[in-house]
């Protein structure tokens, strides 16, 4: 049998389409050793299952080896993998790849946290169990929010029980730099698995209520100072391309608060449109910015255009800008 480095990234990492809602992730481990307690997969939008094969950190061995271009998802581990889940992401993160760690309340954050990598906070357990938010705000202050992410579940009857401006409030006060929702598909067996211990209304909610809207979220996040989106991690050298990242990025996000806002989804799909062929582009779209030449782009026009050539000169476009403070309003 092969060593562990030794297999190959098919076996090794799902690879999908960069999205805003997906959190930007490019590769997702396709086998991992996951906590006991409920958790996010943010890249599938689920619940994240544990491979206890992999418990022995065998496929975080692995994963040190690959040598990847855009975003490398680490999701949570139990606590004996903690120190080499933190070694793969400074490992990768060395290389120039974008990492998103993600952590569950009472997790300890790497420290240092290493250039590259983002931490998202994943608050399903807090939905779920209907903690005070509060209470939850002071722990992850502690534990290393300033500036990371948090993910909050869509789905029905989890979370419910909060006020979404409460809860935005008390994360902007822990230092938090975003609050995303991450749309949760539930099979009726992982239903039943978090109404495990619930009281009989809540239980009945997981079945039959209905998720909260992102963007009603969105709106919360954006009113308590909070971005709505993740910013998308961009490689570092010595890797290239994140100036056409960073152009696809801005175009793709401003194109998801155009939906948020009830704009005609016209106007979204050219944004989307764009920001597909930004992010393929072999072209320097940041050296046809700097000397003009945007114009030569059939697939590039009008407010597009302008987002782009704004993000390419690494500025916060004004349409991105003007769209977020309607959000707050």
């Amino acid at each position: 049998m092969s060593p562990p480095a030794a297999l190959g990234r098919t076996a090794l990492l799902r690879e999908q389409e960069p999205e805003p809602a997906r959190f930007w992730v490019r590769y997702a481990p396709a086998r991992w050793p996951g906590p006991a307690r409920p958790w996010l997969d943010l890249a599938a939008g689920g619940l994240g299952s544990g491979d206890l094969a992999g418990g022995d950190g065998a496929v975080l061995e692995a994963l040190g080896g690959q040598r990847l271009e855009d975003l490398l998802y680490l999701p949570p581990v139990p606590p004996a993998l903690a120190t080499a889940r933190d070694r793969l992401a400074a490992r990768q993160a060395e290389r120039g790849t974008p990492v998103l760690l993600q952590l569950l309340p009472g997790d300890a954050a790497p420290a240092p946290l290493p250039t590259g990598v983002v931490l998202v906070w994943d608050l399903l357990p807090v939905a779920v169990a209907d903690v005070a938010m509060a209470e939850v705000a002071v722990a992850l202050a502690a534990g290393g929010a300033a500036g990371a992410a948090a993910a909050w579940p869509l789905a029905a009857g989890v979370g419910d029980a909060h006020d979404l401006d409460a809860t935005a409030a008390a994360l902007a006060a822990a230092g938090v730099g975003a609050l995303q929702g991450a749309a949760l598909e539930l099979s009726g067996r992982d239903r039943r698995d978090l109404g495990s211990g619930l009281a009989e209304e809540r239980y009945l909610r997981l079945f039959h209520g209905e998720p909260a809207s992102a963007a009603a979220l969105a709106r919360a996040a954006a009113r308590r100072g909070l971005l709505p989106l993740l910013p998308r991690p961009l490689p570092r050298p010595p890797l290239h391309g994140a100036g056409n990242l960073r152009v696809a990025a801005a175009l793709a996000s401003t194109a998801e608060l155009c939906l948020w806002l009830g704009e005609p989804e016209s106007r979204a799909q050219v944004l989307l449109r764009a920001a597909r062929f930004a992010a393929r582009s072999p072209r320097d779209l940041t050296a046809l910015a700097r000397d003009g030449n945007l114009t030569v782009l059939p697939w590039l026009e009008g407010e597009a255009r302008e987002v782009a050539a704004e993000a390419a000169r690494g500025a916060e476009p004004r349409l991105w800008r003007e769209m977020l403070a309607r959000l707050a309003a």
